[in-house]
């Protein structure tokens, strides 16, 4: 995994957490497994979501990574259950159709992104894909973003520049109506 990884994962759980963290040695390790055991970036934040959307329903603070550990793990097993049941195929041969739904729900918005989401399809590596994506992502942000889009991920992050990349992503995806780039939904 790219270093884009473990910096995307910190500053979602900034982001959700409300204030500027710091991982601990601990959570970095936990980060370093799912990265080892190659658990896509968009189900690490789906988990992360989840907990934190619970904890929130019983007004309870997340004040560590290591606390969605199982929800990652649950959602990452329950994910590749799906894929195997899906075909007999690797999950390389599905990602043709999740690419081109991505790239026509970018036609609009975003056209000149489109077709570089499709020739995507030619990598034979799910996770390769994925972090591609993650770039294509990156570089969407920042083509589309414009000063008050920018302006509101600076006053949010409160100066931790990976947290104002989180949010600069979300708000641009939020007000162009596009969607996470990602083979898993």
């Amino acid at each position: 995994m790219t270093p884009e990884y473990f910096q995307e994962i910190e500053s979602h759980f900034a982001l959700r957490r409300g204030t500027p963290f710091v991982l601990s040695a601990k959570d970095w390790a936990l980060m370093k497994k799912w990265a080892e055991e190659e658990i896509p970036l968009p189900v690490v934040i789906e988990a992360l979501d989840s907990v934190f959307d619970k904890a929130a329903e019983r007004q309870k603070k997340v004040n560590s990574l290591s606390y969605c550990r199982h929800a990652v793990t649950e959602l990452w097993k329950e994910r590749r259950e799906l894929q195997i049941g899906a075909s007999e195929g690797v999950p390389e041969e599905g990602a043709d159709a999740a690419l081109n739904a991505l790239a026509e729900a970018l036609e609009g918005s975003a056209p000149a992104f489109a077709p570089r989401v499709r020739e995507l399809a030619r990598e034979k590596s799910v996770p390769r894909i994925e972090e591609k994506l993650i770039d294509l992502e990156h570089e969407l942000a920042l083509s589309l973003a414009t000063e008050d889009i920018r302006a509101e991920a600076a006053r949010a992050a409160e100066g931790n520049a990976r947290v104002e990349e989180a949010h600069l992503r979300r708000l641009v995806r939020e007000r162009f109506g596009l969607p996470r780039l990602t083979l898993f939904r």
